[in-house]
């Protein structure tokens, strides 16, 4: 997982600035008045940053930071600061290892698995609207997340151009790319309903390939 060069600059800031307002009087409590609402202010920073980038509401650093923000702890929040600084230290650790990047995909491939088994279950039917419907959104949330992963910009651009920066990335190859692009036809057709547009045949084709590209670049 890579992070942007400003949220990485953030990570430092707030590190830096954790550091110092961990630290408390001789009682155990905020210096003063001023040092209270620093804190405070610390960590509704912190706890935006790390929502930013956890994904996962079950992940144990966002579920971690989000109890410690919870708490009121009044002339003693310094105390909170210091515990959630040293979290940020250890995730952003993690993130360097790439080890962030494979808990969230995995959790990711596992929601996908999912959606693609109701996806399979219309196409048994014969409900090939259902099924492309749902086997097209799976098909486009993977794709993009794979972009992600390779440092390829997804926002804003259409299935296809993605596909064709997969490629020029060496991330998909070319008989992949025609493959991907079957399924993004579905995605798109059955997004606006034109049903007549794609047959069960399609939808099929599309599950299948969306299942490879899940377990060779999310599941890892």
């Amino acid at each position: 997982m890579e992070i942007d060069e400003r949220v990485r600059s953030k990570f430092g800031v707030l590190i830096r600035s954790g550091d110092q307002l961990k630290h408390g009087n001789e009682h155990g409590q905020v210096r003063n008045k001023a040092h209270l609402q620093d804190c405070v202010a610390w960590l509704a920073s912190t706890h935006n940053i790390v929502h930013l980038v956890v994904n996962n509401p079950s992940n144990p650093y966002r579920m971690s930071v989000d109890k410690i923000c919870g708490l009121d702890r009044g002339y003693c929040t310094q105390e909170s600061v210091g515990e959630v600084t040293v979290i940020l230290k250890a995730l952003l650790e993690d993130i360097d290892l790439g080890l962030l990047a494979s808990i969230e995909n995995q959790t990711r491939a596992a929601v996908f698995d999912d959606f693609l088994d109701h996806a399979k279950e219309y196409a048994r039917e014969k409900r090939k609207n259902e099924a492309g419907v749902i086997a097209g959104v799976v098909f486009e949330d993977s794709l993009r997340s794979i972009c992600r992963n390779a440092g390829v910009t997804e926002k804003g651009k259409k299935l296809d151009t993605l596909i064709d920066d997969l490629v020029k990335s060496g991330t998909l190859t070319q008989v992949k790319a025609k493959r991907a692009k079957v399924a993004a036809h579905v995605r798109t057709k059955a997004t606006h309903a034109q049903w007549g547009e794609f047959e069960l045949g399609d939808v099929d084709t599309t599950i299948v390939f969306t299942e490879e590209l899940i377990l060779n670049h999310l599941e890892r």
